[in-house]
């Protein structure tokens, strides 16, 4: 596996290690269980909620962590203490190395957190035909994410939007996707998406100002019929789709979308006090 540790150090089930020490990252050739998490002005956002995910997605595939939620909130305080972070993502990864001894990994990322522009004007967004095997567990697969970087390289997209077999787009390759049809609001069932955190923040904000969620897959023949559409994630947001492939959309000036985007960013600086 590569390390995709930046900044100067990582944690390693609590022991700080060198982010030029790649040694663990050789000896583990599985899948991980992993979390990403924004850190704002030095604190890590929706923390517990990301904990709650990557605990229910060692239990859906039957692996045990090992290592209590205390032990781990420690391990990302001290990565960012040591790092001295304070607006970027961490990844959290929990793995067996090919040993079979359990690894916990806390380290600083690349992060892209998008422009002013990105949410005045909309994003590009391509279609991908998947559905993954487990929707519910967040488990990284080398092959998956090769295969999302080259349909976005190739249609120069922000973002790929999922359609399975039956033509339903359901979520983002790394966010979740909501759409607007006559002011209603409507995002794919749980039980066949990766539950965001950010989503899960996004539905009880509509419902704060007035708009309920309903869950329902979206066709591909019913896109003519959206009148909007974002996707949500931990670095984005809310975030407006003007393009999925040659379909075009009004979403920045979609009233929904609008007060929703406010919403959200009052609703950080208050989470963070």
């Amino acid at each position: 596996m590569r390390s995709e540790a930046i900044m100067s150090s990582y944690v390693l089930n609590g022991a700080i290690v060198g982010s030029d020490d790649a040694t663990v990252f050789d000896l583990i050739s599985k899948p991980p269980i992993y979390e990403v998490v924004r850190v704002v002005a030095g604190r890590p956002l929706f923390l517990e909620d990301h904990l709650d995910r990557m605990y229910n997605s060692g239990s859906l595939i039957g692996y045990d962590i090992g290592f209590t939620r205390d032990e781990v909130k420690g391990f990302c305080s001290k990565c960012i203490e040591e790092n001295g972070i304070e607006n970027n993502n961490i990844k959290l990864m929990a793995v067996e190395d090919d040993f079979g001894d359990k690894r916990f990994i806390v380290m600083a990322i690349e992060s892209f957190y998008p422009p002013k522009s990105y949410y005045k004007e909309g994003i590009k967004t391509t279609l991908l035909d998947h559905q993954r095997d487990n929707p519910n567990a967040k488990i990284q697969h080398g092959d998956y994410k090769q295969r999302v970087k080259d349909a976005m390289e190739k249609a120069d997209a922000f973002e790929v939007l999922l359609k399975n077999g039956e033509g339903f787009i359901l979520e983002g390759s790394r966010s979740n996707m909501f759409y607007i049809i006559d002011g209603r609001v409507y995002t794919a069932p749980s039980t066949d998406v990766l539950l965001g955190i950010t989503r899960k923040h996004i539905i009880r904000l509509c419902r704060d100002i007035g708009y309920e969620v309903e869950e329902k897959k979206l066709h591909i023949d019913e896109m003519n019929s959206v009148d909007g559409m974002f996707i949500s994630g931990t670095s984005i947001g809310v975030l407006p789709i003007t393009y999925v492939d040659s379909y075009v959309l009004g979403s920045v000036n979609n009233p929904v979308i609008k007060k929703l985007l406010d919403a959200y960013e009052s609703m950080i600086y208050k989470t963070l006090g």
